[in-house]
């Protein structure tokens, strides 16, 4: 939605900071993902390489992008970026893959390459988190995650928040802007305005419209064969905004088998990112 403002460029996942170089990226592609027909780590950047340096996204534009990446293997995540950039200047890229906020190496190597680059810190209802994390689990391993792997994903809520809260006290508050995503969802006129003012980019009742059609990007739908992805797949197959549906309280969601403690621990840091009882 915000990639959508006439003043920005929203790109799929790129993922090109989880590592150091892009050849790290590619030897990083499961077996098992080869074995389901995924050609590469990071279909988002194939897709943004063939969209944004060969002008589409066919079979034959995809092969030529993947080649382009293969033979920058020696490349920084951020000499990519510096050539997407290039191509949709004078707007302004939007990044958002989650892997970028997942280790404290990728979000240092984002962080230094781009020193004054601004962070929307959206976050979502804990509890909507785990149903989320579990769906996606379900869709893509073909089984029932376990209480472990269901704490694994508070862990990792928690740990991804606690990063970027770190993150957002050690820059400039005009760089850093929280919001709850399911606001975004439930009252987008008035929150995709103010994103817009924050990031100093059109503001207006048209530049807001277009940010309400995420499903006009080009990256809004899946991608040719081995690079099916790039983004969530619920959004992929439906990318059309729909309201949230937002938790009426922290206590611990239906089917929560996992540790009490830990669930407390994430109802707690939830309180501070503005949720709560009928919240």
């Amino acid at each position: 939605m915000v990639g959508q403002n006439p003043g920005l460029a929203g790109l799929p996942e790129l993922k090109l900071f989880r590592y150091r170089s892009v050849g790290e990226l590619e030897a990083s592609l499961p077996r098992a993902w080869r074995e389901r027909g995924v050609t590469h780590r990071s279909p988002g950047a194939v897709r943004a390489v063939a969209q944004l340096v060969y002008g589409d996204q066919s079979a034959g534009a995809v092969a030529r992008a993947q080649a382009w990446l293969t033979e920058r293997a020696h490349w920084s995540g951020a000499d990519v970026m510096d050539v997407l950039q290039a191509r949709i200047s004078p707007r302004t890229a939007v990044e958002k893959s989650p892997e970028n906020v997942m280790t404290p190496g990728a979000f240092g190597r984002l962080s230094a390459a781009y020193p004054r680059a601004r962070y929307l810190h959206l976050v979502r209802h804990p509890a909507s988190t785990v149903r989320s994390m579990t769906e996606h689990w379900r869709r893509t391993m073909l089984e029932e995650p376990s209480a472990r792997l269901q704490e694994s994903f508070v862990h990792g809520w928690l740990d991804v928040h606690q990063r970027v809260l770190r993150l957002g006290r050690t820059v400039s508050s005009g760089r850093y802007l929280r919001m709850r995503a399911e606001d975004v969802l439930n009252d987008p006129a008035t929150r995709l305005r103010s994103i817009a003012r924050w990031l100093g980019v059109p503001a207006d009742d048209h530049a807001v419209a277009l940010m309400r059609h995420p499903e006009a990007s080009p990256f809004a739908r899946f991608g040719p064969a081995g690079v099916t992805g790039g983004s969530d797949p619920g959004f992929l197959g439906d990318p059309v905004p729909r309201r949230a549906v937002l938790p009426r309280t922290l206590g611990q969601p239906a089917g929560w088998t996992g540790d009490p403690a830990l669930w407390s621990t994430a109802a707690a840091l939830a309180a501070r990112l503005g949720y709560g009882d009928d919240a």
